[in-house]
């Protein structure tokens, strides 16, 4: 929990106005950040706290992620159905005001075992890996 140096005016919660369940209806909220204000105190871990503060963030993305499995299962099962029919009426492709649909034939691919390259020629793996930044950003996984 974050606590404040200076008590709630109107005398509802007791810690920082960032983590208030009343802030919507406050006129009196300080606006400031914790992090920044210098009048926090954090109680707990920054694990606990972070997980306090964003609980309400967390359980939307997780309802977010569940329906999104959910419905990209029920899409793959619908596409199935498409490409069966799309075989047996031998359409190759089918467009309208919602929607275009391609059949895509069964292809084969050629790629480079990176991991048999750099065991066999280390060097030449070497002289032809570059680097790459990518940005950071949060992955989420529902159990």
């Amino acid at each position: 929990m974050i606590k404040c140096q200076n008590p709630c005016p109107k005398e509802k919660y007791d810690g920082c106005c960032f983590e208030c369940p009343y802030i919507d209806e406050c006129e009196d909220d300080c606006g400031e950040v914790p992090s920044e204000c210098g009048q926090a105190i954090v109680e707990g871990t920054e694990l606990e706290v972070f997980q306090k503060s964003q609980l309400d963030v967390l359980n939307k993305i997780s309802t977010i992620l569940t329906e999104k499995k959910r419905l990209e299962a029920q899409e793959k099962e619908l596409k199935e159905k498409l490409k069966e029919a799309m075989e047996k009426y031998n359409v190759k492709k089918f467009e309208s005001d919602i929607l275009n649909i391609t059949y895509v034939a069964e292809t084969t691919t050629t790629s480079i075992d990176s991991k048999k390259l750099k065991q066999k020629y280390p060097e030449i793996a070497e002289e032809c890996s570059k680097t790459t930044k990518k940005s950071a950003y949060v992955r989420v996984a529902i159990k």
